[in-house]
C-alpha cells in the first residue's frame, strides 16, 4: 500500500478543488484512507478533513481570537479599505470573464446561507455580560476558477458575503492576515452600535499560478498551505489551521507565497515557501516574511515521517511528524518546537489513533500538549495575550485537552458525527477542574450539488465569573444551535 509522491499530471477538480468525495478521517494507511484516493488530489489540495481555520465559528470558544473573549461568526469581514483590494478584485473578475467562450464552463462557485441562535444562560461568555438572546446568520458567494493548460495551472477564489451579529463582539483578525502582503479585500456596508453589527463586503481568497516542470512546481500567489497530518490538531500547520470544530473547513484561506515543491523520489518530496508578511501594519504591529522547509517520505510500506525547520513571523520553529498503521488502527504523532522572538520557547505536540470499522463508523482520539499553554485558572489571563493566540497559530489557551470524534454515514442521504473536547486546569486550591465542548453534527443531501448541516454545540465547566473573566476553557460557551445550506455550481 505504497503512497505514490511524485508529480503526476494534474486534472482540473470541480468545484474549484473541492473534492467531491467525502475523505475519512483516518490514517493515510488505514483502511479506508484517503491516500488510496489519486494522487492528483491530495497533492493539489489539502484534505478536507483536517480541522483547518478560517471558517464560520458560531458562538464556539474563539481559540484564534483576542483573548478568547470574543464569540463570533464566520471569518473576519473585510476591514474596508480599498486601493489594491479594489484593484486587484477588478483584475480577477476581468480574469474570470475575459474569454466568454470559456467562462461558463470555467467558473465553479458555491452559495452558502447560514444562521445561528443561542440563549445564554448563567456563566456564558456574552457581549457586556447581557442575558440577551444571541444570534447571527451569512451569506456567502465563493466564485471559484480553476485551470490546467500543459504545465501551467492557475485559480483565482473571490468570495463575497454578509454578516449579521447580534450580541455578539465582531470577529477578530483570522491568523491569514500576518501573512498576506496586503488585504485585496473590501466592504461595501460597515455598521454597528452597542449590540450589533453588519458588515458586507468581498476578499481575494485565491489567486496563485503553479508550473510544472520535470521533478518539481513552482507556485506563486495567495495559495493555502497544508502540511498537518492530525485529525483535530496539527502542529505542523505552522501558517493556520480550523479548531476542531469548525464548521466551515472546505477551502483552507490562501497565503501570499512562493511555494516550490521538489520530488526527488517516487516516495519522498520537499517543500520550501517563503510568505510573505503585511510589514509594519497598524492592526498587527510589525511582522516579519516567513520561511519554511517542509520534507515527508515513505519509510518502510505503511508509515510516512516528516520534518519541518524555519522562521515565521520571527519566530523559529522546527517539527517533525510520524504516521503508520498496525492492525488496521491508524497511529500518528506530530510535534513543533518553537523558540518564540520575545523569548518564551515550548513544545506543540500530539498523538492519536483511528479506526474504521466494516459499518463504515470512524472513531479518533487525540491527545493534545502545548507547553506554551496554561496549566491553571490563574494562568488563563495571562495566556490570553500570548503571541501564537493572538496571531491565531495556538488553537487553544490550556496546555493540555483530550479530542474524541466518531463519524458515520447514517443512511445514503444522512451522515453524522459527534465530537468531545475536554481541558484540564488546576483551580485555586491545587485540585484539578475540566470543562467541556460537545459537537453534534447532521448532514443531509439534498442532491448532488447541495446539502443541509445542522449542528448543536454545548459547553460545560466553569463559566465567567462576576467580573466576566473566563475560569475554563470550554465552559463559557454557550449552547448554540445552527443551520446551514450550501450550493454547489
Amino acid at each position: 500500500m505504497n503512497r505514490i509522491l511524485k508529480p503526476l499530471t494534474p486534472t482540473p477538480l470541480p468545484n474549484g478543488g473541492r473534492c467531491k468525495s467525502k475523505i475519512p478521517s483516518v490514517s493515510p494507511f488505514a483502511k479506508g484512507s484517503a491516500l488510496r484516493q489519486k494522487q492528483e488530489v491530495i497533492e493539489r489540495y489539502p484534505p478536507l478533513q483536517k480541522g483547518e481555520q478560517g471558517g464560520f465559528k458560531a458562538f464556539t470558544t474563539p481559540f484564534n481570537g483576542e483573548g478568547l473573549k470574543k464569540l463570533y461568526i464566520g471569518s473576519p469581514s473585510p476591514s474596508g479599505k480599498g486601493g489594491w483590494g479594489v484593484r486587484v478584485a477588478g483584475l480577477s473578475l476581468l480574469l474570470l470573464t475575459t474569454h466568454p467562450a470559456q467562462a461558463l464552463d470555467g467558473i465553479n462557485g458555491r452559495i452558502s446561507v447560514l444562521g445561528s441562535i443561542a440563549n445564554p444562560g448563567s456563566g456564558d461568555l456574552t457581549l457586556n455580560g447581557s442575558d440577551d438572546l444571541i444570534h447571527a446568520d451569512q451569506q456567502t458567494l465563493r466564485l471559484m476558477h480553476d485551470g490546467v493548460s500543459g504545465q501551467n495551472e492557475w485559480s483565482v477564489h473571490l468570495k463575497t458575503s454578509r454578516q449579521h451579529r447580534q450580541n455578539i463582539p465582531a470577529a477578530g483578525l483570522h491568523s491569514s492576515a500576518y501573512f498576506r502582503f496586503r488585504e485585496l479585500a473590501d466592504s461595501w456596508l460597515d455598521e454597528s452600535d452597542s449590540n450589533s453589527s453588519t458588515t458586507i463586503g468581498y476578499e481575494l481568497d485565491r489567486a496563485v499560478y503553479k508550473r510544472r516542470f520535470d521533478k518539481f512546481t513552482l507556485s506563486a500567489g495567495r495559495q493555502p498551505i497544508d502540511w498537518g497530518t492530525g485529525r483535530l490538531w496539527q502542529p505542523l500547520n505552522v501558517f493556520g489551521a480550523f479548531a476542531p470544530v469548525d464548521l466551515d473547513t472546505e477551502y483552507k484561506p490562501g497565503i501570499d507565497a512562493l511555494v516550490l515543491n521538489w520530488y526527488p523520489g517516487e516516495f519522498s518530496s520537499m517543500s520550501a515557501a517563503y510568505v510573505f508578511s503585511p510589514g509594519d501594519d497598524q492592526r498587527l504591529g510589525d511582522t516579519k516574511d516567513s520561511f519554511a522547509v517542509h520534507y515527508k517520505r515513505l519509510v518502510g510500506d505503511n508509515s510516512e515521517l516528516a520534518l519541518l525547520a524555519g522562521r515565521v513571523n520571527d519566530n523559529q520553529v522546527l517539527g517533525t511528524s510520524f504516521e503508520s498503521e498496525f492492525k488496521g488502527v491508524g497511529l500518528r504523532a506530530e510535534a513543533s518546537y518553537y523558540d518564540l522572538a520575545d523569548g518564551d520557547s515550548g513544545l506543540f505536540a500530539i498523538a492519536g489513533a483511528d479506526y474504521k470499522f466494516e459499518n463504515g463508523t470512524t472513531v479518533a482520539a487525540e491527545l493534545y500538549d502545548n507547553a506554551l499553554g496554561a496549566s491553571s485558572k490563574a494562568e488563563l489571563a495571562t495566556a490570553q495575550s500570548a503571541p501564537l493566540i493572538t496571531q491565531g497559530i495556538q488553537p487553544h489557551l490550556s496546555r493540555h485537552v483530550l479530542g474524541l470524534s466518531a463519524q458515520r454515514d447514517i443512511s445514503p442521504l444522512w451522515s453524522g458525527g459527534y465530537t468531545l473536547l475536554t481541558s484540564q486546569l488546576d483551580d485555586d486550591s491545587g485540585d484539578k477542574q475540566y470543562s467541556f465542548l460537545h459537537q453534534l453534527n447532521l448532514k443531509y443531501s439534498l442532491g448532488n450539488e447541495s446539502d443541509l448541516l445542522f449542528s448543536l454545540l454545548h459547553g460545560n465547566g466553569k463559566g465567567v465569573d462576576a467580573q466576566g473573566n473566563i475560569q475554563s476553557e470550554f465552559g463559557h460557551v454557550p449552547t448554540t444551535l445552527t443551520v446551514r445550506w450550501s450550493y454547489y455550481f
